[in-house]
C-alpha cells in the first residue's frame, strides 16, 4: 500500500475543471480536511480481499435468520418494513497484514460523490492512475431500484435531500452534486430541511440524517409518511437497526452463533474472521473490561462518526461512567494503517470506505486522519479515492 501526492492547487484546479461550476468547487475547497491531496494504491490482493470481506458480510446479514436476530439485538424488531430504505452500504475496514478488519457499517455513506470528482481530477493529473469506477451511474440504479420496490407503476420524477439545516452540515456542497445529478437524469431535486418536510412533496427522500429511527420531535412529519409508506425514504430505520447498530457485531464475530441460525460453516468463519471480536458492555463485566482496556475500543451502539467513541488506553473513570449508563459495545482494537504522505509532515492513520450496492463493491476510499478516531481536522488528511495497483 502506498500513496501518490499532489500539490493541493493543481487538485483543485483539476477539480474545478472537472465540475465546471467554480460555485461548487469554491465550496469543496472551503471545507478544509474534506479531500486529501493524495490518491492510495492498494495491491490487487487487498483490493480482492475487501471486496470479498464485502460480499461475505453483506450474504450474511441479508440471510433470513440473521436478519431477525440483528433486529431483535438492536431493538428494531418493530420497525416497519416497506420493503425499501438499504440504498448503498458504506463497509468501514483497518486493513492488517492478514486481511481487512471491520470497523463498522454506514446507512448514509458520505463522501461519495466528492471522492468520485476527486478520483477523476487526480487521473487527469496523473496517466498512471486508471479511471476510478464511474460511481454516479450507481447511484442513480441504487434509487431507482429503491423506488420501484414501492412504486412499480411510475417512474421517479423528483427527490428530496434532507438534512437538519442543510447548509449548516460539513458535506453541504456534496448535497449539492447529489441535487446536480438527480438533475442531469430528468429528476427534479431540492435539498431540505428535514423539519420543513411536507408529506406528497417529493417521490423519494434520500435520508442523510444521523437520527436514524426519526424519534425527534422535528422530524415527526417525515417519521410518519415513511411508517405510513405515504413516502419513500432512503436509507431508511429499519436498514440502520439491520446494518449499522454495533450490536450486530456481537454475532457477526461468533461463528458457532452465525452457524446455528443457518449460515453455512465456510462463510460464518470467513465473517468472523473479519470482525473483531465485539462484546456488549455490561454492568456484571465492568472489572473485567475495565482491567482489559487497553484491548478494548468502546463504541456507543448507534454511534456514527467517531463520536463518543473512545480507544480503551485513553479511558478516564468518569468517562468509563458515562459508557457503563449507557449502550455500548467493547471492540477489539484494531490499529490503523499508517502512510506517510510528501504533503504531510508525519504519517497518517488511514482506514478503507467500501461503498458497496447489493454486497458489489461500486467504489473505494480511504479516509486520512490522526487522532483517536478519524475525522476531518486533520492537516493533509481527508478522504482520498482508492486505486488497485
Amino acid at each position: 500500500m502506498r500513496a501518490i501526492s499532489f500539490a493541493e492547487d493543481d487538485l483543485w484546479a483539476a477539480i474545478e475543471t472537472d465540475l465546471a461550476e467554480p460555485g461548487l468547487s469554491g465550496a469543496l475547497r472551503q471545507r478544509h480536511g474534506l479531500l486529501s491531496p493524495c490518491a492510495l494504491l492498494l495491491s490487487r490482493e487487498q483490493e480482492e480481499a475487501v471486496r470479498r470481506a464485502v460480499r461475505d458480510l453483506y450474504a450474511v446479514l441479508r440471510h433470513p435468520a440473521v436478519a431477525a436476530a440483528v433486529l431483535v439485538l438492536a431493538g428494531g424488531e418493530g420497525l416497519a418494513d416497506p420493503g425499501a430504505g438499504e440504498w448503498i452500504l458504506g463497509f468501514d475496514f483497518h486493513l492488517e497484514a492478514d486481511g481487512p478488519r471491520l470497523i463498522e457499517i454506514n446507512t448514509n455513506p458520505g463522501g461519495m460523490l466528492a471522492v468520485a470528482v476527486q478520483g477523476r481530477a487526480l487521473t487527469a493529473l496523473d496517466p498512471r492512475l486508471a479511471p476510478p469506477t464511474e460511481i454516479e451511474g450507481t447511484i442513480l440504479a441504487a434509487f431507482h431500484q429503491e423506488w420501484r420496490q414501492q412504486r412499480p407503476d411510475r417512474p421517479l420524477a423528483s427527490v428530496a435531500v434532507v438534512d437538519d439545516d442543510p447548509p449548516a452540515q460539513y458535506l453541504w456542497p456534496e448535497f449539492q452534486l447529489y441535487r446536480r445529478l438527480f438533475e442531469r437524469a430528468g429528476i427534479r431535486a431540492e435539498v431540505q430541511d428535514a423539519a420543513a418536510f411536507a408529506p406528497g412533496s417529493s417521490d423519494l427522500v434520500y435520508n442523510r440524517l444521523v437520527d436514524f429511527a426519526l424519534e425527534a420531535p422535528g422530524h415527526a412529519a417525515l417519521a410518519q409518511a415513511w411508517r405510513s409508506g405515504e413516502t419513500v425514504l432512503t436509507p431508511g430505520p429499519r436498514a440502520h437497526f439491520q446494518y449499522s447498530d454495533k450490536r450486530a457485531m456481537t454475532l457477526l464475530c461468533d461463528p458457532d452463533a452465525l452457524t446455528g441460525l443457518g449460515v453455512a460453516p465456510d462463510l460464518a468463519r470467513s465473517v468472523a474472521r473479519v470482525v473483531p471480536p465485539t462484546v456488549l458492555v455490561r454492568a456484571q463485566d465492568e472489572e473485567a473490561l475495565w482491567d482489559r482496556r487497553r484491548d478494548w475500543f468502546f463504541k456507543p451502539v448507534r454511534g456514527h462518526a467517531g463520536k463518543a467513541a473512545y480507544r480503551g488506553e485513553k479511558l478516564s473513570r468518569s468517562t468509563w461512567a458515562t459508557i457503563l449508563a449507557s449502550p455500548y459495545v467493547a471492540q477489539r482494537y484494531v490499529p490503523p494503517s499508517r502512510i506517510h504522505l510528501d504533503h504531510a509532515e508525519t504519517s497518517l492513520k488511514l482506514d478503507i470506505r467500501a461503498n458497496a450496492w447489493r454486497g458489489e463493491v461500486a467504489q473505494l476510499a480511504a479516509r486520512l486522519y490522526q487522532g483517536q478516531t478519524t475525522n476531518f481536522r486533520t492537516l493533509g488528511g481527508g478522504f482520498a479515492p482508492v486505486f488497485a495497483a
